[in-house]
């Protein structure tokens, strides 16, 4: 018994030995291609990190620097000045276009969009607004909301239905996603879609009672079973008419 533990035990440590051996083998046979690629990696990473400090910190400053001028154009309503400049200062348009790969330029897409929006210029407003890339829910849900109410503008509404749906769904809480389901339920009645308005007023009240919209949803729910009920008898009545 103890001479086939041996036995056992010698051909284990052959084996371990076996391996070592065939790894020294490939360690001398592609030493100088495990240096390159570990010298490669170390440069590599050394010029990723001088990247990020040499060059993307300092364009993030300066991205920033200009983008805080353009906003506060837009929030005195001074669109056209947030959207092109002011001479001394860069636009949202400039901005987006030079710093685009930074936060600030990231920031100024969204910024664009919003101001094209207020301008009535609802293609381009979409246009920026999906090329934004939130980094949140809450800022999902409100470029998801902003892109419906441009597609709505443009009486789309399909598409707007669909994005105040994204909208709703983006962001759970209250902050938005009764505003979007709310706005969602009533376009759904402006194209007589009284049944599916009414499922949407229902998960109003159900998921957010204690909101604005959420006190609302009762009246709606009665309004929109009201029109449907409506909407089913009118084909009744048409047949019940005497043919002229």
């Amino acid at each position: 018994m103890a001479k086939q533990k041996l036995s056992h035990a010698e051909d284990n440590l052959g084996a371990i030995e076996h391996s070592l051996t065939s790894v020294e083998v490939f360690i001398e046979k592609y030493q100088k291609l495990l240096i390159y690629g570990a010298v490669g990696l170390v440069l590599l990473i050394g010029v990723f990190f001088a990247y990020r400090s040499w060059y993307k910190a300092p364009l993030e400053e300066e991205a920033q620097s200009q983008l805080f001028a353009a906003v506060q154009y837009f929030e005195q309503d001074s669109l056209a000045l947030a959207l092109n400049g002011d001479g001394a200062n860069l636009g949202l348009l400039d901005i987006e276009d030079r710093y685009g790969s930074t936060a600030a330029g990231n920031l100024a897409c969204y910024y664009a969009g919003l101001a094209y929006l207020h301008t009535g210029v609802f293609d381009e407003a979409i246009a920026y607004l999906k090329k934004y890339s939130p980094g949140d829910n809450l800022s999902k849900a409100l470029v998801n909301g902003n892109i419906g109410d441009a597609y709505s503008e443009l009486q789309d509404y399909d598409k707007a239905l669909s994005y105040y749906k994204k909208a709703a769904n983006s962001d759970r809480s209250r902050l938005t996603a009764p505003r979007y389901l709310m706005k969602a339920g009533i376009l759904l009645e402006a194209q007589r879609k009284y049944a599916e308005a009414k499922k949407i007023y229902e998960r109003l009240k159900k998921d957010f009672p204690n909101s604005s919209e959420g006190y609302e949803a009762d009246r709606c729910i009665a309004r929109a079973q009201q029109r449907l009920q409506q909407q089913e008898q009118q084909p009744q009545q048409e047949q019940q008419e005497p043919r002229p």
